[in-house]
Formats: structure tokens, sequence, C-alpha cells
């Protein structure tokens, strides 16, 4: 009976150029297999370029069962399909599977758009994942299994998700041995050891753009659990002690729901004596406008650098479209806020390409960001993310109904969904679209972020800096009076971030090796 898995995480888009953290949605989907002596390796595309074809066909041994890929919306869908026709020109029989965010989504495209994708878990894949290896070995169909998408002759079979409650990890049950360095990981080539954890599960918020309220419809219950202080506190411990984790990072959708909860974690760390950096990528405007200085003083203390901070638009308009409970005026009070506080980086989102968004609106969303970075010399803002409609959210509905939207019917049109990709809503005329242009490469270098978060030392790097001193006060020229008319920048920004994302490859369009 074959026994071996191999889990691969593909290569990103070009923000993978700057972050890079280990494959914890891997890690998660191994649990089980481990536990049940199934034996597992990783293999992380993103640490190897242009050689992850040969590793993995190193690793395709005759005991190979089937290859489990977790896979986002954008680019990852690219390399996903070369990692898939990879597998079956060596050996047809093993199995290849698709999981993570856009497999939850959408797996039943999946499956209509690439033939190398044998099955797809959608959802929480622990126990589900496990589930359909052994009906592999077994050879049984997986037709019990929760969330399994698969081909049953010409039709293809989706099995109903169960997702009435959240999944909670034992941290202790998760597999890190299965990465054996940990220092390959990491962001903007800051020397520290990233693990990412979460302290509580879900989000209680209805963001009308998220995919958050339509993965937890059917939770029964709270939607927001935050987990046990001394569980999380043990977690860090442990990651610290067994893997050198010099820096925590909270992938909560929202940390901050209850603040009692984060300074509860931030006084067990203290008590027990423990240095370590902390980041939180979920944080709402709403609840920073609740955070006193007093708070805001002990998460600096405790090693907090950085929050991750949704303000989305500077339109209100737009801010009430997707229920972020909070005005333009109220973004721009915690800024301030967050000013008085310079341990702590105030690094905000912004989303552009929304339906119904007007010229005017995308202009108060370039005067929100010139905005922030004046009042706040020390927040960063990152390049502006292109919305895409999710399955099941509300502006989704919004898109389909108002124009007719129709999801992309390639895995070629899904690989274009990125930052970096060409905006098509249907909604956005000439001049919006070049506009979003201009807020994307200007956005790179109006607050200097690489000098404020990078000690990278390498050649990219070094060019970045000067690129940032040079290039900055023409970025900020340009996006303050709107000048994005032969926007020569945006086309070399084109071509770098081609260049740094393409990788060699051994396959023919038509997966048949050369």
């Amino acid at each position: 009976m074959k026994n071996k898995i191999i889990m691969v995480y593909p290569t990103q888009g070009f923000s993978g150029t700057f972050v890079r953290h280990a494959p914890l949605s891997l890690l998660y989907a191994s649990i089980e297999l481990v536990k049940h002596g199934i034996e597992v390796e990783v293999l992380d595309n993103r640490l190897y370029p242009t050689s992850w074809m040969s590793r993995l066909r190193e690793l395709l041994t005759p005991d190979v069962l089937a290859v489990g890929v977790s896979v986002m919306s954008g680019k990852p869908i690219l390399n996903a399909v070369e990692i898939g026709r990879l597998v079956k020109t060596v050996d047809p029989n093993i199995a290849v599977v698709w999981g993570g965010p856009h497999a939850t989504f959408f797996s039943e495209s999946v499956l209509e758009q690439e033939w190398s994708c044998d099955f797809v878990v959608s959802g929480y894949a622990v126990q589900s994942f496990y589930e359909l290896i052994v009906c592999l070995q077994n050879h049984r169909e997986p037709a019990a299994i929760a969330g399994a998408t698969y081909r049953k002759g010409k039709d293809i079979v989706h099995v109903p998700r169960d997702d009435t409650k959240f999944e909670h990890i034992d941290y202790r049950d998760i597999p890190y041995n299965l990465i054996s360095d940990y220092s390959l990981y990491g962001q903007l080539e800051q020397k520290k050891i990233i693990f990412s954890m979460y302290s509580a599960l879900g989000c209680p918020y209805k963001c009308a753009f998220c995919s958050a309220p339509a993965e937890y419809t059917n939770i029964q219950g709270k939607l927001w659990v935050p987990l046990n202080i001394v569980e999380v506190v043990d977690h860090i411990e442990y990651v610290m002690g067994r893997y050198g984790a010099s820096y925590i990072y909270f992938i909560d959708d929202d940390s901050f729901v209850d603040l009692k909860h984060v300074e509860s974690i931030i006084d067990e760390i203290n008590r027990r004596d423990i240095k370590v950096e902390l980041g939180f990528r979920g944080a709402r405007i709403n609840e920073i406008k609740h955070m006193t200085s007093d708070f805001l003083d002990k998460l600096a203390h405790a090693g907090t650098d950085i929050l991750h901070i949704g303000a989305e638009s500077g339109s209100d308009r737009l801010l009430q479209l997707v229920h972020k409970n909070c005005t333009v005026a109220d973004i721009i009070e915690c800024n301030r806020k967050l000013a008085k506080h310079p341990a702590i980086l105030a690094a905000y989102n912004f989303i552009v390409g929304l339906p119904t968004e007007t010229m005017d609106d995308l202009k108060a969303t370039r005067d929100l960001m010139l905005r922030l970075v004046d009042d706040n010399p020390r927040c960063i803002i990152f390049q502006p993310n292109k919305f895409r409609p999710i399955p099941g959210t509300e502006l989704f509905n919004l898109a389909q109904k108002t124009w007719h939207y129709v999801s992309p019917k390639t895995m070629a049109e899904w690989g274009n969904i990125e930052a970096e990709g060409d905006l098509s809503s249907p909604w956005y005329p000439q001049g919006m679209k070049e506009f979003c242009d201009l807020m994307l490469v200007t956005s790179y270098f109006i607050d200097n972020k690489v000098n404020k978060i990078s000690s990278g030392d390498t050649v990219f790097y070094k060019l970045l800096r000067v690129a940032s001193v040079l290039y900055g006060p023409v970025a900020r020229f340009r996006l303050k009076h709107g000048l994005y008319q032969c926007l020569l920048e945006y086309w070399i920004y084109k071509v770098v971030t081609r260049v740094l994302r393409e990788k060699p490859s051994d396959l023919t369009p038509t997966g048949v090796a050369r």
C-alpha cells in the first residue's frame, strides 16, 4: 500500500518577494496523516523558485499516493497547475488534491477548468484530507467526506462541508518538524524567526467584500472565539524553545474584538518574562478607537511592532457600503493616536475597484493615503488590493446583479487576480484603471517604507532604497496631482515584477514534458 504524501506550497505573486512565512496550511492539513503513521514530505516552491521542478521529481517515488497543494487565488493558481501537470507526467496514477482558500470557494470550477487536479478539499482539511487519503489507499469513493469534490465519470460530485464549528487545533499536534529550517522564512530580509499562530478564531463583522462572513455562515454559536490565554502563551514558549522563534505573528481574522483578550495575553507574556516580538494581522478602526494610550503602551512594551489595519477607502460612502463601522474622520483620528506610539507601525490596507466606486472616490482614497503619511510619518501604506468578487459575499451578489459579473473562466484569468494584475472590473472605465495603476506603483514609495521596515542588505534591497530616495518625491507629486498619463514607471514596475516572479518551466502549455 502506498503510504507517502507530498505537500506542496506554490510560488506566489510579487508580494512573495517581500514576505514568506512558513506554510502553516500544509502543516495543519498533515496533522492526522502524521498521527496515523503516513509519511509526509513538504516542498515549498517559494524556497526553490528555479529548481522546484527537479526537487518535486525527486520526491515522486513509487510509494507516493497523492500530492496535496494549498492554493490561493492569483499567481499561486498558475504554479498549482504546473505542479499537477508535472505530477501527471511522472505518474498519472498519483492523485493531485487541491485545498486552500481558492479551492474552498471554487471547488467545482477547479475540476472543470484543470484536468490535472483529481480532488478538491474545501474548508477545514485536517480531518477530511486524512479521510480522503484513507479512501485512496483503499480504492473507495470519497462520497461521505465532508467538503470533498471529485469526478465521477463525466459528472462532478460535491459533498457539502461540515462547517458548523471552528476547527481548533492543539498546538502540540502541529507537525512543525516537517520543516527542517525555519530560518529560510521571514519578511523583508529582517533577521527574525517568524511563527504565525492564532489567538482567536473567526470574525463577528460583516465586511461586504470579505470571505469571512461567507466562510462562517453556518457556524453555530459565537462567530468570534478567543483561545485560552494560557494555551496561547504556552504555544509561544513552545515554538521559541523548540524552533528558535523570535517573532510571533498573530494571523487572526481579528484579534481585538475584545481588547481584554489581547491585554491578557500581554499580561501573561510579561508575567513569564518572555522576550519576543509581536505583530497583529487583524485590527479595525472601530477597535483602535477604544484603545487607550496605556493599552498601546502595553502592546509596545511587550514587543508589538506592527498593526495591520483595514482602512480600505477614503470615501465615507464606500466605507458604509462595505460595512467598516467607521468614517474617514475616524481613520484620521486613530492614525494620529497611533502616531504618539512610534514603536508600533500602523500599516494600512486599501481596496480599489469596488462596485459603484467613482473617480472622486479614488481621489478621496488617494488623499487619505497622503494624509495618513503626513500625520504619522511612521505609518506605512500597503499597495492597494484590487477587489475580486468572492461567491457568497455581499459585493459578489451586487456585482452579479448590477453588472452581470462573471467569474474568471480559465486558470490564466484566475492567475491575473493579483495586486499587480490588470484591473478588469466591468464597472471601471478607462481613466479609473490608469488611476489605480498610479496608486499601485506610487504606494511603494510615498511612505519610504523600505527604510522603515527592512534591514535587508542584498543588492535588491539596496536598489529599493536608492529608488525610494530618488523616486519617492516624484511618486508623491504624481499621486497628489493625479498624473496618471504616460506612467512609464508602471510599465517598468510590470517588467520588474514579471522578471522576479517568472520561473523557468519544463512543461509545455499542454503539460507534456519537453
